[in-house]
């Protein structure tokens, strides 16, 4: 059986059934196609024979030779792993050949962040920007601010409605990877998003953060990184400012700020507290001294 033919039913089990995120699924697929390119330049038939351990295990060795890092082959595998599982349930398969297969080992990569001055400066530089129009120059502080007092994906931000926001209670609805959850806002962002929505222009969409020169669109992923690329270049930060990293940046100073691990995650919207844990426990070594300087044995 043709692996082409089985490559569009899990494309659609994987929308339809498990309602991945498009980008996710494009994502499973693009690790899939890689595996056709290899198998297309050694003149192999694209079937079911064709996912057996030795081919895949060649592949991988194949991948590492190009120059790919172990955390790209990684995630190759597990692309391919998941199209595989798919194949297992459907009958297709008798069994996963990755279930024989080592993951690379990957050197622990701790998350980058802003520390609490880098991110005062940033957003003071948003705030000392001589913009022509009013509405953008207030939009963007109230986007810098919301990611770093809320902590929020970039997708949730854009995707964030008028009727999402209820700034009498305090708290904001924010929905990504098919989940919703509220997230309560402190008295600094409450005011930004104030002063934003009375100057916010006149739109047929809903999104909260509207483009200030194409009518009627929403704010684009574009729109947003045009402004994370000015403001580095204000700061003259060594360090990258993007969603995630000013998302880093939020958990860390949270947790140095003494906001339990628990709290956190519900903040953030990590699904398992496994995910939280092992990205901000490890990453703040001051935390850490000040923690085992409790002990109380300590003689000092």
């Amino acid at each position: 059986m043709k692996l082409t033919d089985l490559h569009k039913e899990f494309t659609a089990y994987a929308l339809l059934e498990r309602c991945l995120e498009p980008t996710t699924v494009e994502w499973y697929n693009g690790t899939i196609r890689c595996y056709y390119k290899y198998l297309r330049r050694r003149v192999i038939p694209a079937d079911l024979n064709a996912l057996n351990i030795d081919l895949l295990r060649d592949f991988l060795v194949h991948q590492r030779l190009q120059g790919n890092s172990p955390r790209t082959i990684h995630n190759i595998m597990k692309g391919i792993r998941s199209f595989c599982t798919f194949l297992v349930k459907r009958g297709h398969l008798l069994q996963n050949p990755f279930d024989k297969l080592e993951k690379p080992k990957l050197p622990r990569k701790l998350p980058e962040f802003l520390d609490e001055e880098e991110a005062r400066a940033l957003l003071r530089a948003c705030m000392d920007r001589k913009l022509f129009f009013k509405s953008q120059y207030y939009r963007d502080i109230a986007i810098i601010a919301m990611f770093l007092f809320t902590g929020c994906r970039l997708k949730e931000l854009l995707n964030l409605r008028l009727p999402d926001l209820n700034l009498e209670r305090g708290s904001i609805k924010v929905s990504a990877k098919n989940k919703e959850r509220l997230i309560p806002l402190n008295e600094t962002v409450i005011e930004y998003l104030k002063d934003y929505l009375k100057v916010r222009p006149e739109r047929t969409v809903d999104n909260v953060f509207v483009s200030t020169n194409r009518r009627d669109k929403p704010l684009t992923k574009e729109g947003m990184y045009n402004l994370f690329s000015e403001l580095r270049g204000k700061l003259k930060l060594h360090k990258k400012i993007c969603p995630q990293i000013l998302r880093h940046t939020f958990c860390t100073l949270m947790l140095r700020n003494g906001v339990n691990i628990r709290d956190i995650q519900l903040l953030v919207g990590h699904s398992d507290i496994s995910t939280t844990a092992k990205f901000y426990l490890g990453c703040d070594t001051g935390q850490l001294k000040v923690a085992i300087d409790k002990h109380p044995l300590n003689l000092n």
